[in-house]
């Protein structure tokens, strides 16, 4: 059989068949695997982003930050101009101090970072007549950073920073809020609002505040509450879970009627465990509390609370009330499955309870292996190293505990639970 022939374009005949047109089609097939391979091998070795993340710089942009210049429209056109993108931006803020009057908090949301270079500090005030005055940075959002900059709310501000609804990974490092307070207008909308460094919200998950300073977090209006970071348990929202407070020093949270230096707020029932971890943080003058939980689910170790008032952490709002111990409590648990480890507590002031339980029904409350000093010589009246009150199931064991009238004090509850099996209370030393 002979082979088919097509003509060639010069009249000569082709082998094979096909023609011209088929030719072209195999060197365009062959174009297009080459092609494809070379796509696959720059995903498999390339780098994974071929562009550079965009950066904006707020001096670049017009800011002064000569601590007289207004420069709040350049923050708020930046930050809004760097979430605009829809990618993982940052905003340098370099050294200086740059004032800022919001009648709004700045605005960080999905992929924008804040890093400050040379901790710049941020000087808030609150405008005459504002919308809100409370909050100086609004965080909503995916992957979001705060990194090295100073808030500083000038005493005109009821709160630092507030992590809203909905949002998730998120990271606030190296960074100080200050100088926050209630409006001196007792006739002011916010005047009885909560004083918050950092307020986490409902329905949050994977946020860290790791390395900051919070201080002069102060109530001073007829419900004085104040905290240097809380998450709050908001109607109809999970409380925040994995929340990660690690290394953090934390002071001067007043006053005496209702400040802690961390707080987790009592969830709705529905909420599952918050699976949070408050470490390796400094806490001193915090008036009420160091630490207090009332969400299910955290651990607290590693922590060093400093009682150092003696007789001068008087009340606020009843100043002529006799003045009890100098400190409520170092660590106040108030929900089940909560671990108290490896925590330091100390000063020259006394405490009602150094760590206190009462959890109702609930169990899981462990508190291991604790050092209690307290400087009050003799012991203050009615002061505890450990107390319970209403409680479940509870593992009490490898506690040091020095200068308290009673070490540990069980109610009857407690007692019953003892005695049933469901406490555990071994291995404690008092002296």
């Amino acid at each position: 059989m002979s082979k088919s022939t097509s003509p060639l374009p010069n009249g000569q005949l082709y082998p094979g068949g096909g023609g011209p047109r088929g030719l072209q089609l195999r060197v365009l097939l062959l174009v297009m695997l080459i092609l494809a391979l070379s796509w696959g091998l720059l995903l498999r070795w390339g780098p994974a982003l071929p562009f550079p993340a965009p950066t904006f710089n707020v001096k670049e942009a017009g800011a002064k930050g000569d601590g007289i210049t207004d420069d709040t429209r350049v923050f708020l056109r930046v930050l809004r101009q760097a979430a605009a993108t829809g990618r993982d931006t940052t905003v340098i803020v370099p050294p200086g101090t740059y004032l800022l009057a919001l009648d709004e908090p700045l605005p960080l949301r999905s992929g924008v970072t804040l890093r400050g270079l040379g901790r710049p500090v941020l000087k808030f005030r609150a405008v005459s007549g504002a919308r809100y005055g409370f909050e100086a940075v609004s965080i909503q959002g995916r992957r979001i950073r705060i990194d090295g900059v100073v808030i500083d709310g000038g005493a005109r501000l009821t709160r630092g920073i507030g992590v809203h609804s909905g949002s998730s990974d998120v990271a606030i490092v190296g960074s100080t809020i200050q100088d926050l307070n209630q409006p001196e207008d007792p006739r002011h909308p916010l005047s009885t609002t909560v004083v918050a460094g950092i307020m986490i919200y409902g329905d949050t998950v994977d946020i860290k505040i790791l390395g900051c300073t919070l201080t002069e977090i102060a109530a001073r209006e007829a419900a004085p509450v104040a905290r240097g970071i809380m998450t709050w348990g908001e109607p109809g929202r999970t409380i925040a879970r994995r929340v990660n407070i690690s290394g953090n020093l934390i002071s001067y949270i007043s006053p005496r009627e209702d400040a802690d230096g961390i707080y987790f707020d009592q969830p709705p029932g529905s909420s599952p465990l918050s699976d949070s971890v408050i470490s390796n943080n400094i806490i001193h003058h915090a008036a009420k509390r160091g630490i207090k939980i009332s969400a299910p689910g955290v651990v607290v170790k590693n922590n060093r609370i400093v009682n150092p008032y003696s007789g001068n952490n008087r009340y606020l709002t009843t100043p002529r009330d006799a003045l009890p111990q100098d400190m409520y409590a170092a660590i106040s648990v108030y929900a089940g499955d909560v671990t108290v480890s490896g925590n330091i507590i100390g000063g020259s002031g006394s405490y009602y309870a150094a760590i206190e339980a009462d959890v109702g029904a609930a169990d899981g409350i462990v508190i291991e292996n604790n050092v209690i000093e307290s400087g009050v010589s003799p012991p203050f009246p009615d002061s505890s190293g450990i107390r319970l009150d209403q409680i479940g199931g509870f593992r009490i064991t490898g506690n040091a505990i020095n200068g308290a009238e009673t070490p540990i004090r069980l109610s009857d509850n407690a007692r019953r639970a003892l005695a049933s099996g469901a406490g555990t209370l071994t291995d404690n030393i008092a002296k």
